[in-house]
């Protein structure tokens, strides 16, 4: 899969949030987007996934031409608000966007973010880190290709921020892209930077 993202400007409330930023990111590389509170990462992730329309540019997504690719065409976006409902289980949660998504459930996505032995209990009495963590299991078991993760640290202690980078390497090693908004850089590498204090893209 390749995602290009060409002089793409949009527009909330008639305030320019995106200004001409232009960026290409293809199988098994990771984008870094970075600034100040107000600069527009949640913007840029959601204008990537759809939900914010452009005001200028372009937006392409070309397929996989890996019929071997472990992942299916397709985004998911793991934002701010992960709307877990209070009276269902980290179980019942994977099963139901295992459903959804179409990838049938496997109990190993709990084992690999560390909620196996939490699964049957009601998600209200998860802690915000635990939460954070059944939303990066939603996100393993999305089979996606192109991971929009926004702030995907927030909640999380050291051990579970040093888990999130081995998924997210797994992913891309495995063929898959990951777009990621985050106020540190967590990670090892990273293929771009997008710093959109400056408006600027860098590899």
């Amino acid at each position: 899969m390749v995602v290009r993202v060409l002089s793409a400007s949009c527009k909330r409330s008639g305030y320019t949030v995106i200004d001409n930023i232009s960026f290409e990111l293809s199988s098994g590389q990771i984008g870094l987007i970075s600034g100040s509170n107000g600069s527009g990462k949640t913007s840029l992730l959601r204008m990537v996934a759809g939900l914010i329309p452009l005001t200028s540019g372009n937006l392409l997504f070309s397929p996989s031409i890996d019929q071997n690719s472990e992942h299916s065409d397709g985004l998911f976006l793991l934002g701010h608000s992960l709307a877990i409902k209070d009276d269902i289980s980290p179980e019942e949660d994977i099963k139901f966007w295992s459903s959804l998504l179409g990838r049938g459930y496997h109990e190993d996505v709990l084992l690999m973010v560390g909620l196996s032995n939490l699964k049957k209990i009601p998600c209200k009495y998860l802690s915000q880190g635990q939460k954070q963590r059944l939303g990066i299991a939603r996100l393993i078991a999305s089979n996606k290709s192109l991971w929009l993760l926004d702030e995907p640290t927030s909640s999380l202690d050291k051990t579970a921020s040093l888990l999130l980078k081995e998924i997210i390497e797994k992913h891309t090693k495995s063929g898959g892209i990951a777009l990621i908004s985050s106020h540190i850089n967590f990670l090892d590498k990273t293929d771009i930077k997008i710093d959109l204090d400056s408006n600027n893209v860098s590899s």
